[in-house]
């Protein structure tokens, strides 16, 4: 039993590694050699691409700041985080006065029983919350930015939380890095392959609203791994 486990654990990482292989080759054809542009990043296993604004910064927990010509800054969940949870039912959002620390519990996004908390990308101070999110939760689906930020804080350690947080070319590098560990797993911990999602005509997987169908400790194991 012991050695079927590990061969279908090695079957699928060659499975997995073979379509990334595949998606490369394609994407160089597609650009001439050249590196994916910043803005979206296409993968293998997902459609359609996530959406990665320039000008802001992205903190590893797949929240995001935006610093505004007052000073504040507005901060969200980013597209890759809204596109895997899938439906979100409402956002507990802090109060006005409520203190941020970076890497630390900011809000909670809230899926029927299940509630997946993210971190702050900076310390601050909350100076307002965006409750227009909750009037209506798809606007995160359509864009999980510009509008749909969901609170601003005047930050109080700008200088030091900046060098933990990535932007442009850096930022979209990561992004892609990220994609791929995540579909690796998710492709390890489920069950069956076509767990994952809708199986794609080239052979990858759809990874948006994967994590309507993850509860108990998977659900945890994959929130410490992606959302802190």
């Amino acid at each position: 039993m012991v050695l079927i486990l590990v061969l279908a654990t090695v079957a699928a990482f060659l499975l997995i590694e073979l379509a990334y292989r595949m998606w490369r080759k394609r994407a160089k054809e597609r650009a001439g050699e050249a590196v994916p542009a910043f803005g979206a990043v296409p993968v293998p296993v997902a459609l359609p691409a996530f959406r990665l604004p320039a000008g802001l910064f992205y903190h590893g927990g797949h929240t995001w700041a935006h610093l505004t010509p007052k000073g504040e800054a507005q901060i969200g969940i980013d597209d890759f985080a809204q596109g895997v949870i899938g439906r979100i039912d409402r956002i507990e959002l802090p109060r006005p006065g409520t203190r941020l620390r970076q890497g630390e519990k900011a809000f909670t996004v809230v899926q029927g029983s299940k509630k997946i908390d993210f971190v702050s990308p900076l310390d601050g101070i909350v100076s307002a919350a965006n409750d227009e999110v909750n009037a209506d939760t798809g606007m995160l689906r359509k864009d999980p930015y510009q509008s749909s930020w969901l609170l601003t804080a005047m930050p109080t350690n700008i200088a030091q939380n900046i060098r933990k947080l990535r932007i442009a070319g850096d930022a979209a590098a990561w992004l892609e890095r990220e994609l791929m560990t995540f579909f690796e797993f998710i492709t390890l911990h489920r069950a069956t392959p076509q767990e994952v999602g809708v199986t794609l005509p080239d052979g990858g997987h759809c990874i948006e609203g994967v994590m309507e169908t993850i509860d108990g400790e998977l659900l945890q194991l994959l929130v410490r791994k992606f959302f802190r």
